[in-house]
């Protein structure tokens, strides 16, 4: 099946689904979608970002470490608000890792509170933090310090909302919860 020709020509829930019924029926197509997520023109690519969204959110083990990796260097250098969204929500859909980019905690911290992001961005990023949180301890008091130091008044409704949330699930221990 050419994959980018699909991608490239069209764009519906109804492709999206049909292109991941097909990776679900062989995983070797997996592949070939998520190299899409890379492609030079942006809106293959943000495409292909969404495919490979929803099958990993069906199916996380379709990423292995190199995967991962390259997600997240997606995530720190795309100028594409897009494919950062589709980035930061591929990375919180997947198993916590040992280890934590140190890069991509920074730049959450930074995303989390910019008013240039947009607010998808921002939601995930904070995400991202909670989820963080579990693996590094040390990072809860700061997050918790960080969220409580803003003010609210500057947030969307939503942020709001997810700041609220993750404040009630930092300080009573429930990462489990999504934010």
């Amino acid at each position: 099946m050419d994959y980018r020709n699909l991608l490239k020509n069209n764009l519906s829930r109804n492709l999206i689904d049909n292109i991941a019924l097909t990776v679900y029926g062989d995983v070797a197509n997996f592949q070939t979608v998520f190299d899409l997520i890379f492609d030079k023109d942006e809106k293959v690519a943000w495409r292909a970002a969404w495919a490979c969204e929803k099958m990993i959110q069906k199916f996380p083990y379709f990423i292995d470490d190199a995967k991962k990796q390259q997600i997240t260097s997606l995530a720190l250098t795309t100028k594409h608000e897009g494919l950062r969204r589709l980035s930061l929500s591929i990375l919180l859909s997947l198993p916590i890792s040992s280890t934590i980019n140190v890069d991509l905690i920074n730049i959450c911290f930074e995303w989390m509170v910019s008013e240039k992001q947009p607010i998808a961005v921002q939601a995930l990023s904070l995400k991202l933090l909670v989820l963080f949180c579990k693996i590094e301890p040390d990072l809860k008091p700061e997050l918790i310090a960080y969220l409580e130091s803003f003010d609210s008044y500057l947030l969307s409704p939503g942020m709001v909302s997810s700041r609220k949330n993750a404040l009630k699930r930092l300080k009573y221990n429930n990462l489990n919860l999504a934010v």
